[in-house]
């Protein structure tokens, strides 16, 4: 369930906790910001709690979901990859930029 409100954390535009995607109201209609989330809704759905808390101790774990996501919101043509590279980095993962574009090639 998609559900679009403005209580989402600054620097954010959606994030997932399952069963739900909370997207902000501006960025509702923005379809590849839906598949990154969807990405991690399909992760989550079956290991929800486990798969939060790796989320939040992990860097590598955060690091991988995100590059999972990213790399299906530059399909669906919703960002480059540098940007998703930029995007990265302000995930406090630790990465460079010349990382997060390893990573995400």
């Amino acid at each position: 369930m998609i559900i679009s409100t403005k209580l989402i954390p600054r620097g954010f535009s959606a994030f997932c906790l399952w069963p739900f995607i909370f997207v902000r109201p501006e960025f509702r209609s923005d379809t590849a910001l839906i598949e990154h989330e969807l990405v991690h809704y399909r992760e989550q759905a079956w290991i929800t709690p486990v798969w939060v808390i790796l989320y939040l101790v992990s860097r590598k774990f955060r690091l991988a979901a995100e590059v999972r996501a990213y790399t299906r919101q530059i399909e669906v043509g919703g960002v480059t990859r540098e940007q998703a590279a930029h995007a990265l980095m302000s995930y406090r993962l630790g990465i460079s930029y010349g990382k997060a574009m390893q990573e995400l090639a």
